[in-house]
Parts: C-alpha cells; structure tokens; sequence
C-alpha cells in the first residue's frame, strides 16, 4: 500500500527531478525498513534453470539497450519490494504477493530499477516504471503468472491493515499488446480515495522460468500506458541470459 515516494529508488542526484513524478509507484505493497539490512537478499542460485545472480543483473534493461529509455538501477533491495502483507479477500493475494519480498512463490534472485519512457517530448507525458526481474525455481514462474491471472479475474478490490488503519484498493483487469512473453497478465491497482493520482498500471511477463514486471505511471497522472518494446527487450534479455546458464 503506497509506498513513500522516498523508498523508491529516489537516490542520486539523476534521481531528484523524479521524485516530484512519483505519487504512488508500488501500491500493491507496503515500504520496508529504511537501510538495506540484508536479510531479504536471496542465496545461491542452485535450482536447475534458474538464471543466476549476474546473470541476472547482467540482463536488466540499460538506458543504451532502446531509444527513449532511461534506466536507473535500484540501489537497495527495498526499492523494489514490500514486507509480506495479508490482503483481507483471498482471491487477492497473489495480486498483493507480486510486489511482497515474501510471497507464495519465492524468487531465487531478483534487480529492479526505475525505466523513464521519453519517446513524448511532453515532460508531463513520461511513463515511469518501477520494474523488477527475478529468477525462480523450475515451475514456480508459471505458477506465479497462472495465479496472478486467476487473481486478476477474480479480485475487484482488497484491504490491507497497516499500524492499524485499513487501506482499500481497487483491481481492474486491462489490456496491453500480446506477445509480451511466454505468459503476460496486465491490471490497474490504486486508492479509490486517491483518484487517477493513486492508479498503477502493472505489467507481468514470464520468460521460462523468469518474470519481468512493472509498476507504471504518467508524470501527469492521467492513465498510464507500457510501451510494448519495454518489455519485449526485457524478455530478450532474460531468455538470452537463461541460455547462457
């Protein structure tokens, strides 16, 4: 549920303009602690077909890999993933479990980084992606997106109690081009109460036994879109990186 705009990869100088763009990225999960403290970093790769730790980091997007694309690589683990939550409504879990650092399914390894879309010369226009790639164990990625499909189809809107208070959020399932991977489930989460301000588009797709997703936003906050080629040269990179061992 929000996380603060603060945790998420908003370090560096490249990083300040950013944070003024950044209202509601991670909505499906709630912030860890402030350093990275190391526990939630993953062990050896020993699962046959996993991709490993650098090949892994190896095959994250970079800002030279497509046109329009700048790429900032998260520089902790908790930039990218939330504490383990429980969502009030059971058909939701997965959808809350997607950007948990503990969930159902656990990944082998996983990097992320925030993608800033600049084909529109509109500042006002930019997509931002927080995005995270990760490796698991032979099936569990299936397992993972035929979960999150069902949970998508199934789950209109969740709470979550966080120190207390109960946060509400709406699930509607949405469309985007096919192709994306192996398998793709895309959906918008956000706080009712927030309006178009509070509303992520997420993305997820599969390549074998790896995912590519994306947690996506307008600078200006109207309805925020992927660019297929995102992705699709993300998925690139994780078959290409799997073949390598």
């Amino acid at each position: 549920m929000p996380i603060r705009a603060d945790h998420r990869l908003l370090t560096g100088r490249r990083a300040v303009a950013a944070a003024a763009l950044l209202p509601a990225l991670a909505l499906a999960t709630g912030c860890g602690g402030g350093g990275d403290s190391g526990k939630d970093k993953p062990g050896p790769v020993k699962a046959s077909g996993a991709v490993s730790i650098a090949k892994l980091t190896s095959a994250l997007l970079t800002s030279s890999d497509l046109p329009h694309v700048q790429v900032l690589p998260a520089g902790s683990k908790q930039q990218l993933l939330g504490e383990a939550q429980k969502a009030d409504t059971a058909a939701c879990q997965p959808v809350l479990d997607q950007w948990s650092s503990q969930p159902k399914h656990p990944r082998q390894t996983y990097t992320g980084a925030m993608v800033t879309d600049t084909t529109d010369k509109d500042k006002g226009a930019k997509e931002i992606s927080l995005t995270v790639i990760a490796s698991y164990k032979p099936g569990d990625a299936t397992a993972v997106l035929t979960e999150l499909a069902a949970s998508v189809a199934a789950c209109h809107g969740f709470g979550v109690v966080r120190g207390g208070v109960t946060t509400y959020f709406e699930v509607r399932p949405a469309t985007t081009a096919p192709g994306l991977g192996d398998q793709q489930v895309t959906y918008t989460i956000g706080d009712p109460a927030k309006g178009a301000a509070g509303q992520v588009l997420v993305t997820v797709a599969r390549a074998g036994d790896a995912t590519a997703a994306y947690e996506t936003v307008r600078a200006d906050h109207k309805p925020a879109t992927l660019r297929r080629t995102i992705p699709v040269k993300q998925v690139d990179k994780l078959r290409a990186a799997a073949k390598g061992g």
